[in-house]
């Protein structure tokens, strides 16, 4: 038998995807707050929030009767047509959360919206009482006990520390999301967040993400048609081994991007070591006609139209502004920044300025590199030079992958000769992959390869650009597909630095191979006429310092 399930047992139902650790529920309460145009705003927690949260605002509070309309579910000043649902300015717009929030807690409102206050308090999703109170213009929420009245949801929190750090991380989202908003946070009594409202990012960056991670902080402001883009970019020396440190905004609401974080990655290009993520901000504006921020119970994942271009923006866009970044002899990683002999574990700048040599020019030999006498080789694997300053290493597999990841780079952007195959080869691609080739069949002529379908299905690869090798056909086809799948278009950038770093790679010097002095020799004078000899394609060094300094104090002749 079917039955309609009664208002409270619905709002637990709904409590279930809405609030189900204390964060949730801070989470609803802020963005309340803000809706409300508040420009102040004080959290205290209890004992990791299950005891107490409370939100004070001194935005735009409620008369009584808006008061008691905010516990009933669906309940919204925020949206009233279809219209307003697809052009939605404000974090909330449900109605879900009070009443989710009241019927798993003991949930007090003072709201005072003119010369008097009112509160109303419900228990477990039970009407206690309604009054007037005295409060200053606002509102105050109290959430007492959570999840007093189901058990169930208890058992499943993590530790209490952890608890704290998840509501932490909400408070931090909320503080680079609005700053122009201060923001306090006590647990216990003790101040753990406080942001002032300056719109300050260096001095935000510092709140949340720690001492010195402003330090060489990139901000570009950039508006494209109805795009606006804040983008603030930590140094690729701190990096982190985690995306979390990379904030999306997007009007506002701290989103989760797949695509949007890694273009956020793809622009700091091969600044970044393997495995390694930037600190950075990115703050989006644009039409709300845009935005479907209602796929998600949270409201933390929401569908972007032409999201692929948008991210592809933002790639170019930092990468641009990296570009305009010369890297000196000052940035070699030194020996303070690691423990050994072995790479460098931690923060490092990485550079790249892309490569565009003319194929008649030499290239110039730069000063990039000092100029040193070679003295050995270390394990096989790391070439040991010398001069008046101190003590080199050099990798001599990342030294070459540098040196054919540019000259590749090079040779993949200006149009290329074509060889035919001997033996067309038969592709053996998926269905989509196949459509994506057929689609841009002409454009991929252009840069050096022929396609001829097979019949109804298949394809023939018939012709490659005469610098190519037989073993790389497979990856380039890979990288091509990958590319166009990702972007929807053609993105030679992309194709160029990803088949570069794959060719460079396999043919690159390998570790525990002797080089004679000769070949030593040609490798540094090659190396020297990168653009930049200091980290391969990948983001590994290739070079590391040892001050004349470091080593005498390492060996205690200098206290």
């Amino acid at each position: 038998m079917i039955i309609k399930l009664d208002e409270r047992l619905s709002n637990m139902i709904a409590a279930g995807e809405v609030v189900f650790r204390p964060y949730n529920a801070l989470k609803e309460l802020l963005e309340n707050s803000i809706d409300a145009k508040a420009d102040n705003i004080i959290i205290n927690i209890l004992d990791y929030g299950l005891k107490e949260i409370k939100v004070i605002d001194n935005g735009v509070g409620m008369n009584p009767t808006d008061l008691k309309m905010a516990f009933l579910r669906h309940a919204t000043s925020k949206i009233k047509t279809e219209y307003d649902l697809n052009h939605i300015k404000t974090l909330g717009f449900r109605g879900e959360a009070i009443p989710a929030i009241a019927s798993v807690s003991k949930l007090m409102i003072k709201s005072r919206e003119g010369d008097i206050g009112h509160e109303v308090y419900y228990e477990g999703g039970k009407f206690v009482h309604e009054r007037p109170s005295a409060l200053n213009k606002g509102t105050e929420v109290i959430v007492k006990d959570l999840f007093y009245n189901v058990p169930a949801r208890l058992k499943h929190l993590r530790a209490p520390q952890t608890e704290l750090s998840l509501i932490l991380e909400v408070v931090d989202y909320f503080i680079l999301a609005n700053p122009k908003i201060s923001f306090k946070i006590t647990h216990n009594g003790k101040v753990l967040r406080q942001s002032f409202g300056n719109e300050n990012y260096e001095t935000l960056f510092q709140i949340v993400f720690g001492k010195d991670t402003h330090k060489d902080m990139l901000q570009i402001h950039k508006k494209i048609d109805n795009i606006t883009l804040n983008i603030y970019l930590g140094s690729p020396k701190i990096t982190k081994a985690r995306k979390n440190d990379i904030i999306v905004i997007l009007n506002g609401r701290v989103i989760k991007s797949y695509i949007l974080t890694n273009a956020i990655i793809e622009g700091y290009h091969t600044r970044l070591m393997v495995n390694r993520y930037p600190i950075a901000v990115l703050d989006i504006k644009m039409d709300v006609s845009l935005i479907d921020v209602n796929v998600h119970p949270q409201k933390l994942e929401v569908r972007i139209t032409n999201e692929y271009k948008l991210a592809n923006l933002i790639k170019e866009t930092i990468r641009n502004e990296f570009r305009t970044k010369t890297e000196t002899i000052a940035d070699i990683p030194t020996y303070k920044q690691v423990t050994s002999f072995e790479y460098i574990k931690e923060e490092l700048e990485l550079g790249l300025e892309e490569t565009h040599i003319k194929r008649e020019e030499e290239p110039i030999i730069t000063d990039k590199l000092p100029f040193f006498d070679y003295i050995g080789q270390y394990r096989g694997t790391y070439l040991i030079f010398q001069n008046e300053d101190g003590l080199y290493l050099i990798d001599q597999h990342a030294a070459e992958e540098r040196i054919r990841y540019e000259i590749y780079y090079e040779k993949l952007g200006v149009k290329s000769y074509q060889k035919p195959l001997l033996f067309p080869i038969l592709l053996e691609l998926r269905p989509t992959e196949e459509e994506i080739i057929k689609r841009f069949i002409n454009d991929l002529k252009d840069i050096g390869f022929l396609f001829e379908e097979a019949g109804p299905t298949g394809l023939y690869l018939k012709e490659i650009p005469i610098w190519l090798n037989d073993e790389d056909i497979n990856a380039f086809i890979q990288n091509i597909i990958l590319s166009l799948e990702s972007y929807g278009s053609l993105n030679l950038s992309d194709l160029r630095d990803n088949l570069s770093k794959s060719i460079a790679c396999k043919g690159a010097i390998k570790a525990n191979e002797y080089l004679n002095n000769e070949e030593v020799e040609r490798l540094i004078e090659d190396l020297r006429k990168t653009k930049n000899p200091y980290y391969c394609p990948h983001g590994r060094p290739i070079l590391i310092f040892f001050s004349n300094y470091d080593i005498e104090k390492r060996f205690k002749r200098i206290v």
